[in-house]
């Protein structure tokens, strides 16, 4: 049997004004025992999240124009030459490299092709498991992300189309709660009027997308993930 090459892991953590808890976010993905560089992409910040950043060891670089996760995460993977890239947002909290660890695992290990944490809802972690992955903290190859056409490259639902990769070509997925962790919902950040419209908006866009994706992909991702603890 062939051996399997060691994978190069980088992590990449696109962040627009997020000084509160990106230099924690950067902490977390340097101690994960897989991860080679911590880049964090700068999407336009206003604030001290580049400084931040730089400060707890990440290489940052810096976008140009309106904020746009998805061209942030694609200018993190331009910006690396590994085999994977462990994403994660930086507006986590409670975050550890021990979580990281876990979601790196099955990939590194040849079990998943694509492997996801989600965060910590409780009672109701067993329901979203089982929802198709819009969670930003996640391992894939370098290869799944170039395979996203670049028109569906917009936002934050360069997930969901990371995840029509995944299914459409049926490989293996791991899904795990994050204990403990939580982010900054947007009515933190944007009080409570704005973040509920914008994450009305969210919610919005990405129902829009039962009738862009193929429905078989939803089925797809039940068959294919495996839940680990």
């Amino acid at each position: 049997m062939e051996e399997r090459r060691p994978q190069i892991v980088d992590a990449v953590v696109p962040a627009r004004n997020e000084s509160p808890t990106v230099a924690a976010v950067v902490s977390a993905c340097r101690g994960c025992r897989y991860v080679r560089e911590v880049i964090v992409v700068d999407d336009g910040s206003s604030d001290g999240t580049a400084e931040l950043a730089a400060a707890a060891g990440a290489k940052v670089i810096y976008r140009e124009g309106e904020g746009s996760k998805a061209l942030a995460m694609e200018a993190g993977v331009n910006a690396s030459d590994a085999d994977a890239l462990l994403f994660a947002d930086a507006d986590l909290l409670g975050i550890t490299s021990r979580h990281l660890d876990d979601i790196c695992r099955p990939f590194m290990e040849g079990r998943a092709t694509m492997s996801f944490g989600i965060f910590d809802y409780g009672i109701w972690n067993w329901l979203v498991l089982r929802f198709p992955p819009t969670s930003g903290e996640r391992i894939i190859p370098r290869w799944v992300f170039e395979a996203v056409p670049p028109e569906k490259r917009q936002g934050y639902l360069i997930e969901i189309f990371i995840n029509e990769v995944i299914t459409e070509g049926r490989m293996p997925i791991t899904a795990r709660v994050m204990r403990g962790v939580t982010h900054r919902t947007k009515r933190i950040k944007f009080g409570r009027v704005e973040g509920y419209g914008r994450s009305w908006r969210m919610l919005r866009d990405l129902w829009k997308l039962w009738g862009v994706c193929r429905k078989r992909t939803y089925w797809f991702f039940l068959r294919d993930v495996t839940f680990e603890r």
